[in-house]
């Protein structure tokens, strides 16, 4: 198993602990600023040395490797842009087109980091699935 799928199975961990503790937070807490806070368990995927983190004199990709990057990395900013923009149509054809929205601030910090677990989440699973198509990936 290579670095990247290593990161990849760590990242979904972090993923999956990051959604269930936020569930609990919400089931517990109510839904509120406070239950942004478990967001920060999304720094977790910086912590292995498997991390795709680059500093000076540390290991470098391969070409393949790289190529596997980029293409999760564009799948998850993708999938990002698709919800958005399902938000915003789900949201216009909901409350008509001139409607206006009124939302707390943390509710739109929320969001970005949603975004986050989305692009972090689907940047996993797509380099999985590309590790596991073999050399034609």
């Amino acid at each position: 198993m290579s670095d990247s799928q290593k990161w990849a199975w760590w990242a979904l961990g972090v993923v999956a602990l990051t959604i269930g503790a936020y569930s609990a937070f919400l089931i517990f807490f109510g839904h509120g600023p406070a239950t942004g806070s478990v967001f920060a368990l999304l720094a977790l995927t910086a912590v292995p040395a498997s991390s795709r983190r680059y500093f000076r004199g540390g290991r470098v990709f391969d070409e393949r490797e790289q190529q596997i990057a980029n293409k999760a990395l564009r799948a998850g900013f993708s999938a990002v842009w698709l919800v958005f923009i399902g938000l915003v149509l789900a949201i216009g054809f909901g409350k008509g087109w001139d409607a206006t929205l009124i939302l707390p601030v943390w509710s739109l910090e929320e969001t970005v980091w949603w975004a986050a677990v989305v692009v972090i989440g689907v940047e996993a699973t797509t380099t999985l699935i590309l590790y596991r198509g073999g050399a034609h990936a």
